[in-house]
């Protein structure tokens, strides 16, 4: 059983039963999502899913939490139900290893009627659009991460309705998706107000949509340990 008592410091006994009780979900593992199931893990959370079809690749190496060179190639879901845990070997760990579509998204979480709590850290858009639609129908407590690549500022990150994000080109994009659900906000996110770092030159020639993203080691974890926190604070509120 994980050791309480720090924890237990700031949010109380009170705090400590609401976080045993609750589950919490978060959907791709990579960068921001490993960073932010840990950070759930270690917050004494009772139940945990995580979702992700995905494996340990080496260009992981740079800003993931999870991937480690013994890792590589292994199912991001069996890396991270193992380092998990090793944090906290009471935790109930639900084990998704599969691609988010519209179509699944019940099926994952049909089973969770009450105290559910999500962290979608997806880069697939359809999928996104789909888990935030599903979410919101719900009425399923959750947060959803725009983009952190391209970026270096950590001091930009910040919490917000995507109605009012400004600077970042995934949540632009995501706006315009979600009007085909008629959703136009509501929707809480963690996003930079940085603006977006220029594509290195070696990216020069390729089609925008076919460049690779540059990333750092910290902004991912930065912006999974705020999706982290506000799921954190909204279960102890």
């Amino acid at each position: 059983m994980i050791d309480d008592s720090r924890t237990r410091l700031i949010v109380g006994v009170d705090g400590i039963e609401k976080l045993s009780r609750a589950s919490v979900a978060v959907f791709g593992l990579g960068g921001v999502g490993g960073y932010a199931a840990e950070a759930i893990a270690r917050s004494g959370v009772g139940t945990m899913v995580i979702v992700d079809f995905d494996t340990v690749a080496p260009s992981n190496l740079n800003r993931q939490i999870i991937s480690l060179m013994d890792n590589i190639g292994r199912l991001k879901t069996d890396v991270c139900e193992e380092r998990l845990r090793s944090i906290n070997p009471e935790l109930n760990i639900i084990k998704h290893t599969l691609k988010v579509t519209e179509n699944n998204i019940d099926s994952i979480l049909m089973n969770f009627t009450d105290n559910l709590y999500v962290i979608d850290a997806i880069d697939d858009i359809r999928a996104k659009a789909a888990l935030m639609a599903y979410l919101q129908k719900n009425n399923i407590t959750f947060i959803s991460s725009m983009g952190a690549g391209n970026r270096l500022n950590p001091c930009a990150v910040t919490i917000d309705d995507i109605s009012k994000t400004s600077h970042c080109p995934l949540a632009r994009i995501m706006r315009k998706k979600l009007k085909e659900y008629n959703i136009y906000k509501g929707i809480t996110v963690v996003y930079s107000t940085e603006e977006p770092l220029p594509a290195d030159r070696n990216n020069s020639g390729i089609k925008a949509e076919e460049r690779a993203i540059g990333s750092i080691s910290f902004l991912p974890g930065i912006f999974g340990l705020t999706a982290a926190g506000y799921i954190i604070k909204k279960i102890i509120e």
